[in-house]
């Protein structure tokens, strides 16, 4: 199962680890993430509860040596609030 044409751009975590590692492999992405963060994944955006994809797939595409472009791992400064919930 391929990833989905068109990501949100804030996706959870179960379509980024399905995008990153293949259906099979989804439950590897838990113990993964924290090791690629500390190499710069982009983090969890706290007001959207979401990965920036474009800002994850460009990280990848970094890593596998695709491309020179740096990306921030954590959301600009400013707005620090948390997401709300919605009822």
């Amino acid at each position: 199962m391929a990833p989905r044409a068109e990501m949100p751009l804030f996706p959870d975590e179960v379509d980024i680890a399905r995008a990153v590692l293949g259906p099979g492999r989804v439950s590897d992405w838990k113990c993964l993430a924290p090791s690629l963060e500390r190499q710069g994944l982009p983090q969890v955006d706290p007001v959207f509860g979401g990965r920036y994809w474009p800002a994850v797939k460009a990280w990848m595409d970094r890593r596998a040596g695709l491309t020179t472009m740096t990306v921030p791992a954590r959301p600009r400064e400013g707005d620090t609030r948390k997401r709300e919930t919605w009822d």
